[in-house]
């Protein structure tokens, strides 16, 4: 053995430091909790559990009746119901429900109450609010898991290595709303009046108060009451311990009270209130409701940001789902299920057996439909150059026209459809694109936008008022609140009562949460899937012919030369079914293995 390696080795078995290197790209836990700076970073980093919010590339509006996934992997086994404990990949990879994404940061929250007591702070008030915040944060990771799979495991203490055991059971659901309520009460306790100290995108006050409104609504809704759920649903009736998915007694009106007062004690906080409530017109309503979802503004409770500097799903919300025909990927696009839920502008239903509805569909609409949805002949940003000269009107095309070639009618396939000349692949099967949170003044294809995502906004608060007041049969006052997000919208009041008045209700909270990660949990809590997302995906098929002597060589929306026939169609993309497994999501088998004491969903 040469001389070199022989004192390279002997000075390797020398220095058993090596072993003991912390990784760069850490802080050792004794330092991280004993400076403040680092536990403010420990702290902040805990907030990474949000992802983008519901800004995903797949998002969860394409499990639901509003819009479909165009690339169908990861969705396309969701709503089709065959997601199973082994096959569930958008639960597990791309939803905002991943099981061991939510238990990394409850850790990491158990982890910082643990430590919390002997960090030296110099100002108690920064430390009343780290404390806050992460109540905050570990009351709305629970809820996610709650309100995906029923009841789940309540751990407050941090594992260690050498315990003799790791397994849990899951706790009632009942338990489980009692902590999330509990976690949220002291959420807002430590962060009260700390608006001045809070970091823009940090938890507040309004917050966690938010999230107690809806984790109370969510506890009173159908789903959660079990005697009401058996007799809905046999996959529920015929499971040995309903226990985790609802409340086997009690009593519901109480529980709808505690939700109805807690959206009223936010409603009375004075603390935010309806953006641009009495517009002078519906143009103008139109515009401000487009404008609401592109920027902070009176609404605003708690919200996701993003820098255009940094390469983020959330920034990338336009380049997901915009036109092809602007080198966009359209990735979830609205069918015409929801298409068909925008009212007309009088207040009543759009109906295709109306000759006048059916020959002009998106003529006299709700204004908040032209706030959300692109949809043929609608204007858009102006196309990119290589583009322009196909399209100079910066119209969206949907649907198959004829032009003049000089010398014969022929047919032209639109721009942003699978037949058009660019980017094909990723055109909508639907006919639709969405336009809510879409800042038009940013090239997608190259730049990604700021726009923020709400996780909780005024109006969801108003809305579980509503909710929780119909059910506890005082209409009058529903009606009051309901009215006050009409006029928003420049739409007439609502005068219905009892059943009509819910059904009214419902659809309202469906246009005007649209988007936002609503919709998935709302028609399961409510048990009216078959109704809704088990419907089959409908589009919308496009036709304009010239009139006879027309000579149009560049297509653009025009009445006047074309004769337009709009055909709503059943999309073949996806086979959608409803089975009622699907009211709660499919805990995973690598999970239900490494825990021998939890008890999987029924119908898994």
């Amino acid at each position: 053995m040469g001389v070199a390696l022989v004192a390279g080795l002997m000075i390797t078995a020398c220095n058993k430091d090596f072993l003991n290197t912390q990784p760069r790209d850490e802080a050792a836990e004794d330092l991280v909790f004993s400076d403040p700076g680092l536990t403010e970073a420990f702290v902040n980093d805990i907030y990474n559990g949000l992802s983008s919010g519901g800004f995903l590339e797949t998002m969860l509006s394409s499990a639901t009746d509003e819009s479909m996934f165009t690339h169908g992997y990861g969705m396309k086994n969701m709503v089709e119901a065959t997601i199973n404990p082994t096959d569930a990949e958008y639960i597990t990879n791309r939803s905002t429900m991943k099981w061991d994404e939510m238990y990394k940061r409850i850790r990491a929250c158990n982890k910082f109450f643990s430590k919390i007591a002997d960090v030296p702070f110099d100002d108690a008030s920064v430390k009343d609010r780290l404390k806050g915040e992460t109540y905050f944060l570990r009351a709305y990771f629970y809820h996610q898991l709650v309100r995906g799979y029923g009841a789940v495991p309540l751990v407050t203490e941090v594992y260690k290595l050498g315990q003799t055991d790791y397994t849990i059971a899951r706790s009632t659901f009942e338990e489980c709303v009692n902590f999330i309520v509990k976690d949220c009460d002291s959420a807002a306790y430590f962060l009260k009046a700390k608006e001045g100290i809070t970091v823009k995108g940090r938890a507040t006050e309004g917050a966690a108060l938010a999230l107690k409104s809806r984790i109370l609504l969510y506890a009173a809704s159908d789903l959660h009451d079990i005697p009401t759920a058996k007799s809905k649903a046999t996959t529920i009736a015929g499971f040995g311990q309903p226990e985790v998915l609802g409340y086997v007694s009690g009593d519901r009106t109480a529980r709808w009270q505690k939700a109805k007062d807690a959206a009223k004690a936010l409603i009375d906080r004075n603390m935010y209130a309806l953006q641009s409530p009495d517009p002078a017109s519906r143009e103008e309503a139109t515009a401000n409701i487009q404008g609401m979802f592109l920027k902070d503004n009176s609404e605003s409770i708690f919200s996701r940001y993003f820098k255009n500097d940094k390469d983020e799903p959330g920034g990338n919300i336009g380049l997901y789902n915009g036109l092809n025909g602007y080198h966009n990927w359209a990735g979830n696009t609205p069918t015409q299920l929801l298409v068909d839920d925008y009212e007309m502008n009088d207040g009543t239903a759009f109906d295709w057996s109306n000759a006048a509805h059916k020959a002009n569909p998106y003529q006299n609409r709700d204004p908040r439909f032209y706030a959300t949805i692109i949809y043929d002949g609608s204007h858009w940003r102006k196309r990119p150059a290589d583009v322009q000269a196909k399209d100079p009107f910066n119209q969206a095309q949907t649907g198959r026209y004829e032009v003049w070639n000089g010398t014969q009618i022929v047919p032209n396939p639109g721009l942003d459809t699978r037949s058009g000349p660019v980017e094909d692949w990723n055109g909508s099967f639907t006919g639709y694109y969405f336009k809510k949170f879409i800042d038009t003044t940013v090239d997608a294809q190259f730049y990604n936008q700021e726009v923020p995502y709400p996780f909780f906004r005024y109006t969801e608060v108003i809305l579980n008022y509503v909710e929780a007041c119909i059910e506890l049969h005082q209409d009058a006052e529903a009606r009051t609140y309901l009215n006050m997000i009409r006029r928003r919208a420049a739409m007439p009041d609502i005068t219905a009562s009892g059943d009509e008045l819910r059904t009214r209700y419902r659809k309202e909270r469906e246009i005007e949460m649209a988007f936002e990660e609503q919709r998935f949990y709302d028609v399961r809590r409510w048990m009216i899937p078959q109704n809704t997302v088990g419907r089959p995906l409908k589009g919308i098929s496009i036709t304009a012919t010239l009139k006879p002597g027309s000579k149009i060589t560049v297509y653009r929306y025009d009445p006047t030369n074309y004769n337009y026939v709009y055909t709503p169609i059943t999309m073949e993309a996806e086979k959608r079914l409803w089975q009622d497994k699907m009211y709660f999501m499919p805990i995973q088998r690598d999970e239900i293995n490494r825990n021998s004491k939890l008890v999987q969903n029924p119908g898994y």
